[in-house]
Parts: structure tokens; C-alpha cells; sequence
């Protein structure tokens, strides 16, 4: 299975999201990131859409692997969505501190 990221952005309002547009195995995918898992992987300026994307382009590598293992066990769903947990990215991310104090 090979996965490469296309796209990925930020927006602040309304909502908070992340999306990433990814191909799999050729095979368009949309992610999004759940509200919490943003807030852990990205940090806690979740109001700076700068320092967000900026944050975001910095995990790309830890996203797609997260898309490859949850592709790879859960097979590529039929509406080419996924949405992404803490736990689906967790085991991808570098060991540290983790934002705002909470536990990894």
C-alpha cells in the first residue's frame, strides 16, 4: 500500500478542522481529524490558523502513516472518507510533552 498526501489545510471558523487529501494506492481519500485529536497532535493555538497549518505541515509524515495503518486494517472505505482519532495517530507521533500538560 502506498499513501502520499495531495493537500492538507486548516480552518478555525466556524468549526475547527483539518483536512487532508491523500491517494491511496492511486485511490483519492479525504481525512478529517477529530476536534481532539487537532487539539493533541497540533497543539493549543487552535485560534492561529498559521500557526496551526504550520503545526500540521510538521506532522504530515505521522497523518499518512496513520492513513496507511488505518487503510491496511480497515480495507478503503466506499465513500472515500476517514476520520481520524487520537488512538488511529497516537502510535505515529514522536514521543515529548504533550500539549497543554495532557497525558500521551
Amino acid at each position: 500500500m502506498e499513501v502520499s498526501i495531495v493537500h492538507s489545510g486548516v480552518r478555525v471558523r466556524p468549526d475547527l478542522v483539518v483536512e487532508v487529501q491523500a491517494l491511496a494506492d492511486g485511490k483519492p481519500i479525504n481525512v478529517d481529524l477529530e476536534p481532539d485529536t487537532i487539539r493533541r497532535l497540533l497543539g493549543p493555538e487552535t485560534n492561529d490558523p498559521e500557526i496551526l497549518f504550520i503545526s500540521l505541515q510538521r506532522k504530515l509524515e505521522a497523518i499518512r502513516l496513520a492513513i496507511e495503518a488505518f487503510i491496511f486494517a480497515r480495507g478503503a472505505p466506499l465513500d472515500q472518507h476517514v476520520v481520524l482519532s487520537w488512538r488511529d495517530i497516537s502510535p505515529f507521533v514522536e514521543e515529548g510533552p504533550a500539549p497543554n500538560g495532557g497525558a500521551r
